[in-house]
């Protein structure tokens, strides 16, 4: 018979570290026993090539060296004949890569020294069997101790359950060494796990290779949630290179939340949430537990006018052309002539805390930001809101101050006197875009990709969404005690309101005993109730009643801004002796049955893939088995008896699925469509990405007047800016009738505070 020798390569990985007994030693066959002698292995015959290969794997592992294949042999007929196992330290490393010029990498040691160990087996062809046709044992360097034999590569190995495990674990945001150190606590030590931290990284970088490119995995994402979600929505904007620029997401559920609570939209971007320092921009609202919902996300690659305009197009396409009734940003030039652009019948409304952050860095006076933040946030009819205007410009000196000119421009977009009205609900400031933000910093971290970005934002969301679901169980099981002198008007609001807005309904109807109703004027159509409070005669509020439509209207506008009833309405309706809210009277976005009817199957809208199943079912099963190992490995021969079984069933099953094939994660066969994105820089690019070198020094900058070189401390100006430093500086509260340079008492109102009745 004619014999070519082939060379196929080397194959590290064919082969796994299957032992031959159960308790995970070696086998009775190779440790402790006789066959360790050249005669004794040559006498072995083996039913196929591949128990060859695991009876010199360990047998490698008990000497204290490693095994690789070597070449093949084949006939004329293209059948393998002769198989060789070496010494992992066979032959020489090539002198090219020794005299490689320009290397930047530090060389790997060397570890070939010529070894000639090896074990070679051929086929009988009358018995079909595999028999040792050389063997040769002898090493020319020194062999490991059983302690650090472990460490050769051929001998690390992570299985199939070890890889599901540590997906699963990092799929909840868990690092690789605190996974690593989760499994050497289960193992009993860390020298009992077969494989190093090194090795899940590998294992890490090998999952992200098969992706074939991050933006086309997200994709193969995106279509494999299809499936499962038929309203999942996405789109990609692509440069002329093919290289990403802007992404658009946004699955069902945001967009069945949307329908309901979609009147009001908040949106900010936010930094730092990717490799590729991509800003997030987040859609966000209020529902009706007055905690915030995610309407959708998107990625851009800068932040322009026309970047901002695409992504709200996106988003509009994606509602169905529903537009928001009222929009909430930070004030930024881009986003603001996006949204004039994309919706032009909207409400901007600009962040409070912006303002005042701004108020801080461009005047530089505390008494000013004091007096702004009244202007701005005090519940005021317009009159009185330009007289202390224009007495605040006198008193600071600021009238010629450009961006307090600007900002008196924009007084349509923040002053309350101005917006008072439009429903906000009970939004001042993008502090809840922050919030979100913060939230999102613990699933995701600034190293992720596209794919791991979008994966871990949507376990964010459906945290989110959990909380959501436990609030509407607080709200439908059981019934709030009963607290105020008006129980029928109480509990028709505990029966209609969640139970976050009854709270404020009943706080409400606590202070509507300070409210009087002084005189009632008979109007077409209805009756005009006039009400004041408790010894404040100078302010009066007017209560209409339809009677018609049941419907009352309050001249402070709070059911308008709000969507509750004001103390004003709430004292008519004690004074008319009412027992219930009228229908009139109750938004629909807060009550209980906001959401009836939506949606039954909670599971039905999670995106989901086929890896993502395989790592669920893994770690169910894994449940199973660590109920049944805490049971019996307490016990000696129950610990023998159970582990024989599993063993031998486990190689019944890879017998019968072709040696245990499991599901790939991120395959498909799309074939590069999109280029990854290009690094970018952004104006939230922190620090950090900046070179050491360039950073320059720091200066000390004072907060008072702004000069650099003193802390405000030491600010020389400081004897004359006019601080209040007590309560007593305060100018009392005044009538309608006060003079320009007088202002009420501005303690009590703060950014984070939600719209209070001008009652109080």
């Amino acid at each position: 018979m004619q014999e070519t020798s082939l060379d196929i390569g080397m194959d590290e990985a064919a082969f796994g570290t299957e032992y031959l007994d159960g308790d995970g030693d070696l086998g009775s066959d190779v440790r402790g026993s006789g066959l360790t002698r050249p005669e004794e292995v040559m006498e072995m015959l083996f039913n196929s090539p591949d128990e060859a290969a695991r009876f010199y794997e360990q047998y490698s592992r008990g000497k204290g060296f490693a095994m690789r294949v070597g070449k093949k042999l084949r006939n004329k007929n293209g059948d393998i004949v002769r198989y060789t196992y070496l010494c992992n330290r066979e032959g020489f490393r090539q002198k090219k890569w020794l005299e490689l010029e320009g290397r930047k990498r530090e060389h790997k040691v060397v570890t070939r020294c010529g070894c000639m160990a090896e074990m070679r087996i051929k086929q009988n062809d009358q018995m079909g069997k595999w028999y040792v046709s050389r063997f040769i044992d002898d090493h020319n360097h020194e062999l490991l101790p059983p302690k650090l034999v472990e460490y050769l590569p051929p001998h690390r190995k992570m299985s199939d359950v070890d890889v599901a495990h540590m997906d699963s674990l990092r799929q909840v945001g868990i690092s690789v060494p605190k996974i690593y150190e989760s499994l050497a606590a289960q193992a009993g030590g860390f020298d009992h796990i077969p494989f190093t931290k090194r090795d899940m990284y590998n294992e890490v970088r090998r999952q992200r290779g098969m992706r074939k490119g991050d933006v086309n995995a997200t994709i193969r994402y995106f279509e494999a949630g299809a499936k499962a979600d038929e309203k999942l929505f996405w789109r990609c904007q692509v440069s002329a290179d093919q290289h990403m620029c802007d992404l658009f997401w946004c699955d069902g559920r945001s967009q069945d939340d949307y329908k309901i609570f979609g009147d009001v939209l908040a949106f900010d971007a936010t930094y730092g949430r990717n490799k590729y320092n991509l800003p997030v921009i987040i859609f966000s609202g209020v529902n009706h537990h007055n905690q915030t919902c995610v309407f959708g996300a998107a990625m851009v690659s800068c932040e322009t006018q026309a970047t901002y305009v695409w992504v709200l197009q996106k988003f509009l396409e994606c509602m169905e052309g529903k537009a928001p009734k009222a929009v909430i940003t930070d004030g930024d030039r881009s986003m603001r002539m996006a949204i004039n652009e994309v919706f032009p019948e909207a409400h901007h409304r600009l962040c409070a805390w912006h303002l005042l952050k701004n108020a801080t860095t461009n005047v530089c006076l505390p008494r000013f930001t004091t007096l702004f933040r009244y202007c701005m946030l005090a519940d005021i009819e317009i009159e009185e809101f330009e007289q202390h205007w224009e007495a605040m410009l006198d008193e600071c000196g600021v009238r010629d101050v450009e961006w307090v000119q600007d900002t008196y421009r924009k007084k349509l977009y923040w002053a309350t006197a101005y917006i008072r009205g439009r429903f906000f609900a009970g939004i001042r400031t993008t502090s809840r875009c922050e919030s979100l933000h913060a939230k999102l910093g613990r699933f995701v971290e600034r190293r992720y990709g596209i794919l791991d970005f979008v994966t871990n934002f949507q376990r964010c969301v459906e945290f989110l969404r959990d909380n959501e679901d436990e609030m509407d169980f607080r709200s439908s099981y059981g019934t709030p005690v009963l607290q105020t002198q008006f129980p029928e008007l109480e509990k028709s609001g505990a029966m209609k309101y969640t139970r976050e807005i009854f709270s404020r309904f009943r706080e409400s109807l606590k202070r509507c005993v300070r409210i009087t109703v002084v005189e009632s004027q008979p109007c077409e159509g209805g009756t005009i109730y006039v009400t004041q409070k408790y010894l404040r005669p100078g302010r009066k509020w007017n209560v209409m009643h339809v009677l018609a439509s049941d419907k009352y209207t309050c001249s402070c506008q709070r059911m308008e801004s709000f969507g509750l009833p004001c103390v004003h309405i709430l004292s008519v309706l004690v004074r008319l002796d009412v027992g219930s809210l009228a229908d009139t009277l109750v938004l629909e976005r807060w009550t209980k049955s906001a959401k009836f009817g939506l949606y039954d199957d909670v599971a039905g809208d999670k995106i989901v893939d086929i890896a993502a199943l395989y790592r669920m079912r893994m770690g169910t099963f894994l449940q199973h088995c660590k109920r049944l190992a805490r049971l019996v490995c307490n016990n000696e021969d129950l610990f023998k008896l159970y582990t024989e079984q599993i063993v031998q069933e486990a190689n019944n099953l890879e017998s019968m699925n072709d040696s245990g094939n499991s599901v790939g994660v991120g395959g498909g066969g799309n074939n590069g469509r999109v280029l990854d994105p290009i690094g970018v820089r952004t104006k939230g690019t922190g620090r950090g990405n900046v070179q050491a070198g360039a950073r320059g020094v720091k200066r000390r900058k004072c907060s008072t007047c702004g000069v650099v070189g003193h802390r405000r401390t030491r600010c020389p100006n400081r004897a004359n800016m006019s601080v209040p430093n007590s309560q007593n500086e305060v100018p009392q509260m005044v009538s309608q009738s006060a003079v320009p340079g007088d202002f009420p008492p501005v303690e009590n109102i703060g950014v984070q505070d939600c719209y209070r009745p001008s009652a109080t």
